[in-house]
């Protein structure tokens, strides 16, 4: 399918180079570790808005969820709108306590709350996840997109992302992941929003597409639908994937961290609910549009790179290619630099080396981006035979989230939970996920869809911690403070405005400060977020 001509080939190309050359200028700047693994705080709230969008959708996400706009429709789209929920939970519960406990990485919470134990055991986890799973998803889907563009083979493309992505990544730390990051978002938005008018053009206008694919457009889907039932979309296990993806994830959470204020990185999170609200018509309805003008593609999968191939006109595919590698760079070089700060700091330097010199931790966490991406480029072979590789990292993630999510909410939102109920559910919470997969292979009431049986084997992981906790010594009080959640900190608006500007909230100049600007609030832009979430499935049902 190789249709690009020499004018798509010089923007293409030259978009990759400019990239490539911003993040080694930024790596100029990477001097100390909070310069390397968090900007040196200095992020601003838009440049965290646009990466957290920019890091969510990879290529994965472009082809995954194209190619499921394409098989099911609009009703994919649940998936981004109740990404909203997650986002709001890191604003409103969680970023509060990582950013005032000083971490570096979210399994050093977990050492603050819980103990050693439970921070390395989630380290590893994550490790093992990010090096098996998720940067193998990543480079594959990319190495999927060329291969169906330019007919290049998949294992040689994700070689050369790997090394493109690995060498400004690298050397730039989280300050060039962050800020190739926002000119990456930028390119994604305009990519899919010029794809969608082109596309709807080509079929006729809104109305057109309304009639010759009515059942594609409806988003409330019945509850028994195998893959995306409505409700449980927003509120089932989809909705435990979110949480943890947005409020635990190293890859998300890291960018808040580098905040330049506690608002700036609660209003980032804020903001990229606005541009999660407007995906869904860039992202999905490209494969439902797919579906009417190509109906006969034999993988859904190909449902984007084929549109592109055939409504995209010469001069522009070029850009759309940079579009779509844009959210490929974007997501492997955010998952290389989150993964090199968790060895780097929860194993490296907690445990083998106590008093690394800073050049020496920067020195390791290079070293270890190197060795995620080979082990990740030979993994991704494995993927080829998965029939929708977005059903396949949702199954993976529901393994791997549920035990997260449990602890960190039992041990942000109660002080009853106990160090080594914390080990002892991460430890067993597999084997359980297991059998709650496998259970209605035995229980003929028992769910089979993901959506289904999550939200139940999290319910029996949370009982595991419960019932430890009752029986097992619990931390101190003081050692909590600062720790669990309240109301007070979270939706009390004073805080926040001065702890933007910088100025201690106890004074009568900060009082004095916050007064006027209502538009700094952070409640009323989350509430407005809701709203319009509820206004657009209400109008797609």
């Amino acid at each position: 399918m190789n249709t690009l001509q020499w004018l798509d080939w010089l923007i293409f190309v030259g978009y990759l180079a400019g990239v490539f050359t911003f993040g080694l200028y930024m790596s100029r700047r990477q001097k100390t570790p909070e310069h390397f693994f968090l900007a040196g705080k200095q992020l601003p709230w838009y440049a965290i808005a646009l990466s957290l969008f920019a890091t969510n959708i990879s290529s994965g996400s472009l082809i995954g969820l194209a190619g499921d706009g394409y098989r099911v429709g609009m009703a994919v789209g649940t998936l981004e709108w109740g990404a909203l929920l997650g986002l709001l939970l890191l604003a409103f519960v969680f970023l509060p306590y990582y950013q005032r406990s000083g971490v570096f990485t979210t399994p050093e919470f977990l050492e603050r709350r819980y103990n050693l134990t439970a921070r390395l055991i989630f380290a590893g986890l994550i490790i093992v996840f990010e090096m098996f799973v998720f940067m193998p998803f990543v480079l594959y889907t990319g190495g999927l997109f060329l291969h169906v563009m330019f007919d290049l083979p998949i294992f040689a493309s994700a070689v050369v992302i790997a090394v493109f992505v690995g060498v400004y990544t690298t050397f730039g730390g989280l300050g060039a992941v962050v800020w190739t990051d926002v000119v990456q978002g930028l390119a994604m938005l305009v990519g899919g929003t010029l794809v969608t008018i082109l596309a709807l053009v080509r079929v006729g206008g809104v109305g057109q597409l309304a009639r010759q694919a009515p059942d594609h457009l409806h988003v409330c889907l019945p509850p028994d639908h195998p893959d995306y039932p409505f409700p449980a979309t927003m509120i089932g296990g989809y909705l435990l994937i979110t949480i943890y993806f947005f409020c635990q994830n190293q890859t998300i959470v890291q960018r808040t961290l580098g905040a330049r204020s506690e608002w700036d990185g609660r209003m980032g999170a804020v903001g990229a609910c606005f541009i999660k609200l407007f995906l869904p018509f860039v992202l999905i309805l490209p494969g439902v549009l797919a579906f009417v003008l190509l109906p006969d593609l034999e993988h859904s999968d190909h449902a984007l790179p084929a549109l592109i191939a055939e409504v995209i006109p010469t001069g522009l595919q070029g850009l759309m290619a940079a579009a779509i590698v844009a959210s490929l760079m974007s997501s492997a070089d955010s998952g290389l630099n989150s993964w090199a700060t968790i060895f780097t700091y929860d194993f490296y330097h907690r445990l083998i080396q106590r008093t690394a010199s800073p050049q020496r931790l920067v020195l390791v966490g290079r070293l270890a981006s190197v060795v995620l991406l080979v082990v990740a480029v030979c993994c991704t072979p494995l993927l080829e035979k998965n029939p929708s590789i977005l059903q396949y990292i949702l199954v993976a993630l529901a393994y791997f989230s549920t035990p997260i999510i449990v602890v960190f909410l039992g041990g942000v939102l109660w002080r009853g939970a106990t160090p080594a109920a914390a080990v002892t559910t991460l430890l067993t919470a597999p084997v359980i996920c297991f059998a709650a997969q496998q259970l209605h292979k035995f229980i003929t009431w028992w769910p089979a869809q993901t959506v289904y049986w999550m939200p139940l084997g999290a319910a029996m992981v949370a009982s595991v911690m419960i019932i430890v906790s009752l029986f097992t010594r619990r931390k101190d009080a003081r050692s909590l403070e600062g720790l669990i959640w309240t109301w007070k900190d979270t939706f009390t608006l004073e805080p926040q405005l001065t702890r933007r500007r910088g100025v201690p909230a106890d004074t009568a100049s900060a009082r004095a400060a916050t007064r006027p600007a209502v538009w700094h609030d952070l409640r009323l832009w989350g509430a407005v977020a809701l709203l319009l979430m509820c206004a657009i499935i209400w109008w797609l049902r």
